[in-house]
Formats: C-alpha cells, structure tokens, sequence
C-alpha cells in the first residue's frame, strides 16, 4: 500500500493575487488564516465526482522563491526522512513536531520541496 498525499502548499510572494485566482478558477473556497497563510477547501468542488480532493493552503514566500510543496502521509516522519537520505533526497526540515501532527520538509534528487506528514489518531470521543 502507498502512502498518500493528503495536503499541499502554494508559497509566492504574490500570494493575495494567487488566492483570489485559485478561487475563480477552481472555486476553491480560500479562508485567511492571518496576514500571510490562506486554509484552502478543495473539497466539493466538482458536483457528482464523489471525491473530496485534498485540502492545502496559499502562503507568503520571499520574493523569487516562489514554490509548491505537497505533503505525503507517512507512519513515521523520522523513518521516511531516513529512506529518503538514503534514495538521495536531503532534508530541509527535521521531524517537528506541532500538536497531533509531526512534519518534515525534504528536497528530492531534483530539488524539489516534498512534505512529510504524520497525524496521530484522535483518541475515542475525538479528544
């Protein structure tokens, strides 16, 4: 079984503009969440397709490092990191740990920025 993607990032400096074109084009419904990072809900967006897509967010970058960065779900962020080290890949973030979540950013052999995600379980009653 593959693990999958569950979220992704678009980081630009012209971030606003970006907001407001993913929303026309996609109706992609776009909720500030502070002055540099908008939640975004792909979900229910394409009547009668019966999958839900996958929710990310639009975020502020440095200008000229403008990047799009998906997340993969994995059982253990640190274990993923590991594998990929060894396939070539570098980190660009350690296992960090925020709430029930932990993260990781790596680059792949070209480069590219890829996220690792492992959420915990909610525990019985959604606690």
């Amino acid at each position: 079984m593959g693990f999958p993607v569950v979220h992704f990032e678009i980081n630009s400096s012209g971030a606003p503009k970006l907001m407001r074109f993913y929303a026309d084009a996609f109706g992609w419904n776009i909720q500030p969440e502070g002055p540099d990072y908008a939640h975004v809900a792909t979900e229910g967006v394409c009547p009668g397709s019966g999958d839900p897509g996958i929710n990310g967010g639009i975020g502020t970058a440095d200008p000229g490092d403008d990047f799009v960065t998906f997340y993969v779900q994995v059982p253990d962020v640190d274990e993923a990191l590991a594998n990929v080290v060894a396939l070539g890949g570098t980190v660009e973030m350690p296992a960090t740990e925020a709430g029930r979540v932990a993260l990781a950013i790596f680059r792949d052999p070209a480069g590219n920025r890829i996220g690792l995600v492992r959420a915990a379980p909610l525990a019985p009653g959604g606690q």
